[in-house]
């Protein structure tokens, strides 16, 4: 992603149409939620190059929040809504040289569409998931349900990063698209 801001409030990170990135389908090739709900979690997955598709999505994350907020545009760049993505606070470090920027899903997630009320995302998801080797406990679930909420509140209220802020983006054509850096 390209780095558009990095200030006290949000680490700001554009990933433009066409970037080259890493997605992890299932081994045999489908995409994780073609296969049964039940099942999408525990069958194994490859990590395979591809270009990301789609208009761009500017990434807002905060220093130590557990989530990021993704804005999201129609092609003729009409702001769509927020996309909450409730995870583990992200962890700069360095990995083989490379800056990188870690964090863990939290499969939960919250969908602000512009003017309208926010909507919870992959509740079925998270139900399944809950308990799961790997996953998180009841107790911990509860908690990241908890801070969802808090997000929830947050766009109701129509604070940063739900203020509007960020809506009129446009980055800028001549940013390079970045390189994945080879393993």
């Amino acid at each position: 992603m390209t780095v558009v801001e990095d200030g006290p409030d949000w680490l700001v990170l554009w990933l433009a149409p066409g970037t080259p990135v890493v997605g992890s389908p299932l081994a045999d090739g489908r995409d994780m939620r073609e296969a049964p709900l039940r099942e999408r979690f525990r069958l194994p997955r490859v990590a395979v190059p591809r270009l990301w598709r789609g208009t761009g999505i500017l990434k807002l994350v905060p220093p130590s929040a557990p989530y990021s907020v993704w804005l999201f545009w129609a092609e003729d760049r009409r702001f769509l809504g927020w996309y909450g993505n409730l995870e583990d606070v992200h962890r700069r470090g360095y990995d083989g040289g490379v800056r990188v920027i870690d964090t863990v899903d939290h499969v939960l997630d919250v969908w602000v569409p512009s003017g309208e009320a926010p909507q919870w995302k992959d509740e079925d998801e998270f139900e399944v998931t809950t308990g799961l080797p790997g996953f998180w406990t009841e107790a911990e679930a509860s908690v990241i349900r908890a801070q969802g909420a808090e997000l929830v509140a947050t766009a109701e209220r129509g604070e940063a990063p739900f203020d509007h802020t960020w809506t009129s983006f446009v980055p800028d054509p001549s940013w390079p698209l970045p390189e994945l850096p080879l393993t």
